[in-house]
């Protein structure tokens, strides 16, 4: 079943931005090369890119086969969408119909490896 897993934004200094969520909200603060450094609240996390990273979206854990079934739905209503892969996740980036971006991810283990 589909999940809220991450709201990612862009940020001129990831690491200042992660250490404000930290102080006001105890988060847990990852940073593994090349990924963006996360924000850990419970299961749910802030990712932030560097600017001219992937855009602000909100993530979504899906399976690997609601992924499958979603790049058809997409398809059929003529919604485009781009597909990468993270190495320790595939995602699916569109836009709903109010330009928001999002993506529906499937980590390679199940669960994403950096979280707490």
């Amino acid at each position: 079943m589909p999940r809220l897993d991450h709201a990612a934004f862009e940020t001129p200094d990831p690491d200042a931005t992660a250490r404000f969520y930290e102080r006001v909200f105890e988060a847990r603060i990852v940073k593994a090369e090349g990924h963006p450094v996360m924000a850990y609240l419970g299961n749910t996390g802030f990712a932030f890119h560097e600017q001219g990273g992937p855009g602000n979206h909100i993530g979504v854990r899906v399976s690997e086969e609601e992924r499958e079934a979603l790049k058809r739905r997409l398809d059929d209503a003529g919604i485009e969408w781009t597909e990468r892969d993270h190495g320790i996740a595939k995602g699916v980036f569109f836009r709903d119909p109010d330009g928001r971006q999002l993506e529906a991810i499937t980590y390679s283990s199940g669960d994403d490896p950096r979280r707490p």
